[in-house]
């Protein structure tokens, strides 16, 4: 037999002894898999499924007209949603997120961009085309290199700026904090926590579910929905704060008083009063690749009172790829670096007084001509409401 027939043969004895697996069996050896990869990328989307109050259009609005009312806070937080893509390379100790916060409701579109890689053994943060980098070229503009422009956070000396004037807050921080050797110990202690609290599950809560058709483009082989009630919810979270709380303590990477604080949220006692004026449930969908590794998780939190005057759905959908190779989109090496400070010695030297004094009808500036610019303020023409703006 040859190595191809061998490799063949043996692939499909492990998928048929992964069919055969239970669900719960089954998730728990695809979480050990995939948090035993050295990197991956991610895409993640977080949104509001569901929020409303009893009669909230029946509440009365405040005297103050600067305060809106209840209901019209409650739709514009029903508009927003949070997409981060990203990559985690264990070994390079990197870590990218493009994080945009979105809003999308009643004909106007709003994206906010803030791309960053985190180089751990370096210790900086590298912040891609941001609205940082538009007040900069304003304020200083910048020699065009053909390059992508980056501004780099050293982060030791930003917290020791950031804690100069605050002897509480310099207790609170070391050049440890964001160290290579912290990020490897508090992803080895999150990865722990969630396999041990997902093995310590109750098998009857785990079953497997049809694939969605995009599982079938996917080429998933497994979907498994894992559903808790209240008490199955609210003991995973507490397990998994108690747990990341006391190892992170005992190897030293968090502080005697931030423990205490973690402690605080675990407090069963204390927390009752609370939890008993609310009812929680949540669902968690987990697409199974025929790698063994996590392709998605679907997740849905709801939240609600007794008395059914509070809903609250909360949904989030994340995908995993790449294992064990990771793509990385912010390249240092190959782009125009700029101080933070330099960029902060730019926007504190704006003179704000500077487009009181010039003439009216004067030449516009170049950064804010008839013809574009950077100014947030867009004209619609009347009966068009429609805005799309990115930054």
């Amino acid at each position: 037999m040859d190595d191809f027939a061998r490799h063949r043969d043996g692939n499909a004895l492990y998928q048929r002894l992964r069919q055969e697996l239970a669900p719960h069996e089954e998730l728990n050896q695809a979480l050990t898999k995939s948090f035993s990869a050295t990197g991956f990328n991610y895409s993640s989307k977080s949104r509001v499924t569901n929020l409303s109050l009893a009669n909230e259009n029946a509440l009365p609005a405040t005297a103050d007209k600067k305060v809106p009312n209840v209901a019209a806070v409650l739709d514009i937080v029903r508009g927003f949603s949070l997409n981060i893509a990203g990559a985690l390379d264990l070994k390079s100790k990197r870590s990218e997120a493009l994080y945009d916060l979105h809003y999308n409701k009643d004909n106007v579109e709003i994206s906010v961009r803030l791309p960053l890689l985190v180089d751990y053994n370096a210790q900086t943060i590298y912040l891609g085309p941001s609205i940082f980098n538009i007040a900069l070229n304003i304020a200083s503009p910048q020699e065009i290199t053909g390059k992508d422009q980056l501004i780099k956070i050293n982060i030791p000396e930003l917290m020791r700026e950031l804690t100069g004037s605050s002897p509480e807050l310099a207790k609170l921080y070391d050049d440890k904090r964001f160290s290579a050797q912290n990020m490897d110990l508090i992803n080895n202690v999150f990865k722990a926590a969630i396999i041990k609290a997902v093995a310590g599950l109750d098998d009857a809560r785990f079953s497997d579910q049809p694939l969605t058709e995009l599982d079938k483009k996917a080429g998933v082989e497994r979907r498994i929905q894992v559903k808790l009630g209240h008490d199955d919810t609210v003991g995973i979270i507490l397990e998994l704060i108690d747990t990341i709380a006391q190892t992170l303590f005992q190897e030293g990477a968090i502080s005697k008083n931030e423990y205490a604080v973690l402690l605080l949220l675990t407090d069963e006692e204390k927390l009752d009063p609370f939890l008993q004026m609310i009812d929680l449930a949540m669902t968690q969908d987990v697409s199974i690749a025929p790698t063994g590794y996590v392709h998605a998780l679907e997740s849905q939190l709801t939240v609600t009172d007794p008395k059914g005057n509070f809903h609250l759905g909360l949904e989030n959908v994340s995908a995993f790829d790449r294992y064990n190779a990771p793509q990385f989109s912010i390249s240092p090496e190959t782009s125009q670096l700029i101080d933070f400070k330099e960029v902060l010695k730019a926007i504190l030297a704006i003179n704000p007084k500077t487009k009181k004094t010039a003439p009216s009808g004067g030449v516009p500036d170049k950064d804010n001509s008839q013809t574009g610019g950077n100014d947030s303020t867009l004209p619609v023409p009347n009966g068009q409401e429609t805005r799309d703006t990115e930054i």
